[in-house]
């Protein structure tokens, strides 16, 4: 048995690998009838379909390559369905499962390739993707306040994702708090013990 043992603040919080899971599918009204098992299996189709954009980047390099894009230019992935049991730790009624909501949701399709290939599988957008909600909002937000600096380096490095400068000393968050009477020198980056 393994032994739990906590993170500690003392520590330096060391980065590991995690499947990225849409918030779309946890957080939109269509998506309610996934099962979790069905959400992490298309995390990690996502993280597949990553892996097959970056090899087409690579592969301009070699014209011999293998591409993992149809003649419409759809990408797709190749996953077997005994790997997919191994990593999600299921059997195959439950993989059956999963790939049916994900069919029905219309998040992914499956094209046979036949003689003991695996499946083509073509992961598909979601609302917000569809949408482009999920990138729209920073963007607008950056661009549509007067910029503080005009080197725009600074201002992609400078941006926080949750706060939006307004004017001068005066912050709010994506919720709309107030921050403005917070003393901004005690963070930890900014703040210096040594006068303490």
């Amino acid at each position: 048995m393994l032994t739990f043992v906590p993170h500690k603040i003392s520590e330096d919080f060391k980065i590991v690998e995690f499947y990225r899971v849409n918030k779309d599918l946890c957080e939109n009204e269509l998506y309610k009838d996934l099962k979790p098992t069905s959400i992490l299996l298309y995390a990690l189709l996502c993280d597949r379909l990553s892996m097959s954009y970056a090899n087409e980047n690579k592969s301009n390099i070699s014209k011999n390559k293998f591409h993992y894009y149809d003649e419409d230019e759809n990408v797709f992935v190749i996953f077997t369905r005994i790997d997919l049991e191994k990593k999600l730790h299921i059997g195959k009624q439950s993989l059956c499962s999963a790939f049916k909501e994900l069919v029905k949701a219309n998040l992914i399709k499956e094209i046979r390739q036949g003689k003991n290939k695996p499946n083509k599988i073509y992961v598909g957008k979601t609302i917000s993707e569809i949408n482009n909600e999920y990138v729209n909002w920073r963007v607008e937000k950056q661009t549509s306040r007067v910029p503080i600096s005009s080197c725009p380096e600074v201002l992609k490095t400078d941006t926080n994702k949750n706060n939006i400068f307004i004017k001068k000393n005066s912050y709010l968050n994506y919720q709309g708090r107030d921050y403005s009477d917070m003393d901004w020198s005690k963070l930890y980056a900014n703040y210096n013990f040594e006068n303490d």
